[in-house]
């Protein structure tokens, strides 16, 4: 028993020792020309998985995102391996963040990838594809349920009314009666980007002994959307609002930001989310037992920073690994008017004269404002403003607003 048991194991490693000759693959080149010998590189074939140098027409995935498909793209060899040549028209569609794509310089019409070594690249030859992975804290922001502001159309040009009536009769038995009829409402045209608006009021009492009848124009103003600084540009009599200073009716002209022209998930403040993912991991984040929000993440970096605005509280974050390993950790949510996300920029300018009643008259004196809030941090925000009014008023603030985690949010100037 004891000799068939050393034969067994003698016969066992003489397998283990000849595996790794069996991996390596031997060619045999006296059946080729010699004219071709020197000519054809076999040492390209001899491992698996190496990608001979030359032009492939590739279909381009980034995280399983098809982007591009019939791309030419150029292997070429670099010290012992061999990588693609993308140019830089085909990395302007991967949708990274301006501050990444601007990290990857351009070196003999190729993009040069070295500073960024997290940016995998693999080549599914049997499938003629390339597939890249790139940590999900390095992508721009971007929703299936959005359209950017690049595809909005101006709309259509025309002329509209909209109106609200009121009516009432009062008929006593004794003494006279009347009847009351009020409208109110806005006109307005469109034309182009441009919107013409007009508020009006118009009231009529009838009684026995006594007839009136009264209307107004309580403002009228022009506006346009500016989708490129994601404003509104606002001329005529309008209302002054701010969360620093006092509001009033004026008739000049303002830009502010309109958080109307942002995605539903970036609107308002919700603080951001960071961490790592070692593999391709599942982020789940849930308040209370109930999952409120849940996303597919590459390997690498992190950035959760599309919470809705009504989130408030305690929200727990579970980060699940492809291996099955579990991340938790916790996050606080609050907000004030001055929180604004981190990198967001929220602003308001205004000019012109008071305007203290309905009567279309402004006052002699020339007003100018400013507002900003801007999200330092997560749960940090700087925010200003400014009121000039004349050679009598001036009024500055500046201050902070905190989301303080479990202890709610505070601002103070």
């Amino acid at each position: 028993m004891d000799t068939v048991n050393i034969y067994r194991l003698s016969f066992v490693s003489c397998l283990v020792v000849a595996m790794p000759c069996a991996l390596a693959v031997e060619f045999n080149l006296n059946v080729l020309d010699k004219s071709m010998r020197d000519r054809i590189d076999i040492s390209l074939l001899k491992e698996k998985g190496v990608i001979a140098p030359g032009e492939y027409f590739v279909s381009v995935a980034v995280n399983n995102n098809q982007i591009s498909n019939g791309q030419k793209i150029n292997w070429h060899k670099n010290d012992d391996k061999t990588i693609p040549c993308i140019n830089d028209l085909l990395v302007d569609k991967f949708g990274l963040k301006p501050e990444v794509r601007q990290s990857l310089p351009l070196i003999n019409q190729c993009v040069d990838f070295s500073s960024r070594p997290e940016m995998l690249f693999n080549f599914d030859q049997a499938n003629q594809q390339l597939n890249i992975t790139i940590p999900q804290a390095w992508l721009a922001w971007h929703s299936e349920n959005w359209t950017p502001p690049s595809t909005w159309k101006e709309g259509v040009a025309g002329v509209l009314m909209d109106y609200n009536l009121f009516a009432s009769s009062y008929r006593p038995q004794d003494g006279s009666s009347s009847t009351n009829l009020n409208a109110y409402g806005t006109a307005g045209i469109n034309t182009g980007a441009w919107r013409l608006r007009s508020d009006y009021q118009l009231n009529q009492t009838d009684s026995d002994d006594n007839h009136e009848q009264s209307g107004e124009i309580s403002r009228t103003y022009l506006f346009r959307p500016l989708p490129q600084l994601g404003s509104k540009l606002t001329l005529g009599e309008t209302d002054f609002s701010s969360n620093i200073f006092d509001g009033f009716s004026y008739t000049g002209a303002a830009l502010a930001s309109d958080d109307r022209m942002l995605p539903w998930e970036l609107r308002g403040y919700a603080p951001q989310i960071s961490g790592i993912a070692q593999t391709n991991a599942t982020v789940t984040i849930s308040q209370s037992g109930r999952v409120i929000y849940q996303k597919k993440v590459p390997p690498g970096p992190l950035i959760i920073d599309d919470l809705n605005q009504s989130v408030q509280g305690t929200l727990d974050v579970k980060v699940t690994e492809e291996d099955g390993r579990v991340n938790n950790f916790q996050v606080s949510a609050a907000s004030t008017p001055f929180l604004t996300r981190q990198g967001q920029v929220r602003y308001k300018l205004a000019a012109g004269q008071p305007r203290p009643s309905m009567s279309h008259q402004t006052e002699n004196e020339t007003f100018f404002s400013n507002e900003v809030s801007w999200g330092m941090l997560s749960n940090t925000s700087l925010y200003g403003g400014l009121l000039l009014s004349g050679d009598d008023f001036h009024s500055a603030a500046i201050g902070i607003g905190l989301n303080m985690l479990w202890l709610g949010a505070l601002s103070f100037d």
